[in-house]
């Protein structure tokens, strides 16, 4: 056990020392940066570009590397979060994942997927412990970390800035009555997290080798240091990164038979799920805006509007494979990914909850669906199973959601998908040893199992997920669940219940993602690999960038669905590195304007008041006063 100990402590200093600089950001800014393991990734292939391809020095190429990321992206990453302080927690988290996916993107267009090593660098001589080999670069490696850790706690308690960091986070007004600048602190505290993330991805990407996916998820297990630490304690933080590294080291040699042969890289998740079930809340920082997701559209058309774009549209889909020809199977996507994306939309616009396993979800849906179907249960009714059966794993996410919200509750269902994709995904209950599940078309009545076929059935389930859709908006239901998204503190003064309310609209969304994922299964065989958890934070980050013609759930999913599977569809040199990198940029952008939205409105109503000072009065006026008056409503909106 000594060699898995050793190197637990090794990689578990790494985990810490990445926690320590995601807290520190955290606790003084208020952004949870879910971009961290990406800035690490990136640090990484930047340190290989300089010393492997350009042949610099590795101490000149490390020292390169470490500056850059302390002077130029933790400042840039200051500035670009500095709006999100006082945003609602899932701006924050959209916004942040947008940052996720573009510099992800980045690399993996940079680099074409490609998995390369980097060769060592430091020392591989060493001593031995009990016949166990202690290279010097595990202990430089370990040095490192402690010496960070151990710095930025003295730099916290007997500096001027150190006990400014502090109190920033406790009250930003006293700070600057004090004649220091909370904007000063934060981007010096930015600056030293992007330096923690850049030293800990380059000697992590020594031992477990420069893929950007991986590596990026492999610094995401900070995460499970981060909550050991209860987000708030540096010295806890590193802690938890050592009991995090141990454990999973340790259960590398116990748990080697699949289907849980992956169990330990799923180990830190676990860590984060216990530790934010059973800590008490009063023992986490609380985030401004915790419980207030984004602003729902909640103006209703009228009938005679509303009716002729619904029948405009049934005609308009109706034609769709008569039209399109050989892009047909792009539109069948279309429809299926509608379904995972109004799952998503009625949490995130309606309830105001945050979702990041919906892939998950409907993973479980695809598999019940093919499994039902090479069991003999017929089309409609397997599909409709899949959809109930992935209700009861609904309800086990909506225990959390029942103490937790904001970013808590998003960390949370991140580390859900992630468990489900080490531990449950290789089991004979979802895609087994074999990691791939097929299923039947629809073949019964006059349907057969063509394209066209196909896509008649999927809008027929479309039009009826739409259909209960607009009657959730419309009910009573529907209106405590935007009021919940509100307020849910009077939601319970009222008598009534929130946690069933959370209950039941997590239980829905997990039927229809179910659903979403049999749709998916019925088109082509599906692999572990078609549901990962990035997935899921792709499909929150489009959802997102359609919430800027609107948060209505069934336009915002529509729009959604185009952008991830038509357009794609047809502009075939957009591939999926190019659709990441995209997205995420957009996401990112799309995070920022609803972080402003109200600050644009009033910019706007007071450059139009301005204008109408300087104008006569006249027909001209008149006709600007009402433009201006229309913009400043648009804004609004």
């Amino acid at each position: 056990m000594l060699p898995f100990i050793i190197g637990g402590l090794v990689t578990g200093s790494l985990y810490g020392l990445s926690g320590i600089g995601l807290v520190l950001t955290y606790r003084t800014s208020g952004v949870f940066n879910f971009g961290h393991g990406a800035v690490a990734a990136a640090a990484a292939f930047l340190f290989y570009r300089l010393h492997d391809q350009w042949s610099v020095p590795w101490p000149f190429a490390v020292l390169i590397v470490l500056v850059g990321f302390v002077i130029v992206v933790g400042p840039v990453l200051e500035l670009v979060t500095r709006s999100l302080n006082d945003a609602a927690a899932a701006v924050i988290v959209v916004a942040t994942v947008g940052l996720f996916l573009a510099i992800y993107g980045g690399l993996t267009v940079a680099v074409h997927d490609a998995v390369r090593s980097l060769p060592p660098f430091l020392p591989q001589t060493g001593f031995t412990i009990s016949s166990v080999l202690v290279s010097w670069e595990d202990v430089i490696t370990a040095g490192i970390a402690l010496f960070g850790a151990v710095g930025l706690y003295l730099f916290m308690r007997l500096t001027r800035l150190g006990v400014a960091m502090r109190a920033v986070v406790d009250n930003p007004t006293l700070v600057r009555l004090t004649g220091e600048r909370p904007v000063r602190i934060r981007r010096v505290a930015w600056s030293i997290g992007s330096g923690f993330a850049a030293i800990s991805g380059i000697l992590l990407a020594r031992s477990q080798g420069l893929d950007a996916l991986q590596l990026t998820f492999l610094v995401v297990q900070a995460f499970g240091a981060c909550a050991i630490g209860r987000f708030s304690s540096l010295p806890m933080t590193y802690v938890g990164g050592l009991i995090v590294g141990v454990v999973s080291a340790i259960a590398s040699d116990y748990v080697t038979k699949p289907p849980f042969s992956q169990l330990p890289s799923a180990v830190p998740f676990i860590a984060l799920i216990i530790v934010l079930l059973v800590v008490p809340l009063s023992k986490l920082p609380r985030g401004t805006l915790a419980f207030r997701g984004l602003v729902s559209d909640t103006k209703e058309l009228s009938r005679l509007w509303g009716g002729t774009i619904v029948g405009v549209l049934a005609v308009l889909l109706i034609l769709v494979p008569h039209v399109v020809g050989a892009y047909l199977p792009v539109w069948i996507s279309a429809e299926s990914n509608f379904v995972i994306f109004a799952s998503l939309a009625l949490l995130v616009w309606t309830s105001g909850q945050i979702s990041l396993c919906q892939m998950a979800f409907a993973a479980l849906g695809a598999t019940t669906m093919g499994h039902l179907v090479a069991h003999g249960v017929p089309w409609p009714l397997a599909l409709l199973l899949a959809g109930l059966l992935t209700v009861p794993v609904g309800a086990l996410v909506a225990i959390p959601a029942i103490r937790l919200s904001g970013i808590y509750l998003a960390l949370v269902t991140l580390g859900f998908g992630i468990v489900m994709q080490f531990v449950i995904y290789p089991t004979f209950l979802m895609f087994g040893s074999g990691l791939t599940v097929n299923s039947t078309r629809p073949d019964f009545g006059p349907v057969s199992g063509s394209d066209t076929s196909v896509y008649y059935v999927d809008l027929v389930v479309v039009a009826l997920v739409a259909l209960g859709l607009v009657m959730i908006h419309r009910s009573r239901f529907g209106r405590l669940l935007r009021a919940m998204s509100e307020t849910p503190t009077m939601l319970a003064t009222l008598g009534l219940s929130v946690n069933v309310t959370r209950l039941m609209v997590f239980c829905i969304s997990a039927f229809i993602a179910g659903v979403g994922g049999g749709l998916v299964i019925t088109q082509f065989t599906v692999g572990s690999t078609v549901f990962p958890p990035l997935q899921s934070l792709i499909i929150i980050a489009v959802l997102a960038i359609s919430a800027l013609l609107g948060t209505r759930v069934l336009l915002s999913s529509a729009i959604a669905a185009l952008l991830m599977e038509v357009v794609p569809g047809y502009a075939t040199s957009f591939n999926s590195d190019h659709q990441t990198l995209t997205f995420g940029v957009a996401a990112l952008a799309a995070g920022l304007v609803l972080a402003n939205r109200s600050a644009l409105a009033t910019w706007v109503q007071r450059q139009s008041t301005a204008r109408g000072d300087r104008l006569e009065h006249g027909p001209v006026t008149a006709r600007r006063s009402r433009e201006d008056d229309q913009f400043v409503s648009l804004v609004s909106q």
